[in-house]
């Protein structure tokens, strides 16, 4: 298990989600990152923001309590949507190991945000975001794929570029 601060380890940018200030991931998954990034064309770059996260730590216990009052507010905002709850606000294994990890890109040097409002950003700009940034999205995550990560099924997940190392 590797601790990265944040900056650029061997083309791939780490910038750990607030208000984690490093990401602890597994050695085989950065080296995949890695792979993945020198495959990738000039103008993206992949970004590495979230990796392990112990049950027991201080940032568990940060995070199940936004994770308590973002549940509440996705019912209220989005009743028609409570069967994504589990996905949306599970651990989905980031605490278990460092192979569950999430990422995002810059394309162009700008760092692509879809998901500008987290998890609450409405589907249509999710759609409308997807749309502008389709074929950079579609090779990061056939990229992704090809070295043996799962993509999250659910669609805000997946957005999140939530995936896992299958193994």
């Amino acid at each position: 298990m590797l601790t990265l601060p944040p900056g650029v380890h061997a083309g791939v940018q780490i910038r750990p989600r607030w208000p984690a200030r490093h990401v602890h991931v597994d050695a085989h998954v950065l080296g995949k990152l890695q792979a993945i990034q020198t495959g990738l064309p000039a103008g993206i770059s992949l970004i590495l923001t979230r990796g392990y996260e112990p049950r027991a730590s201080g940032l568990g216990f940060a995070r199940r309590q936004f994770r308590a009052l973002g549940i509440a507010t996705f019912r209220l905002l989005y009743p028609a949507r409570r069967d994504e709850l589990a996905d949306i606000f599970g651990s989905n294994g980031h605490d278990v190991d460092g192979t569950h990890i999430d990422v995002s890109f810059t394309l162009n040097g700008r760092r692509v945000r879809m998901l500008p409002l987290g998890v609450f950003t409405p589907p249509f700009w999710q759609q409308r975001r997807v749309r502008r940034c389709a074929s950079a999205l579609a090779q990061i995550q056939a990229a992704l794929m090809r070295h043996g990560f799962q993509i999250h099924r659910n669609a805000t997940e997946s957005l999140q570029i939530h995936c896992d190392l299958a193994r």
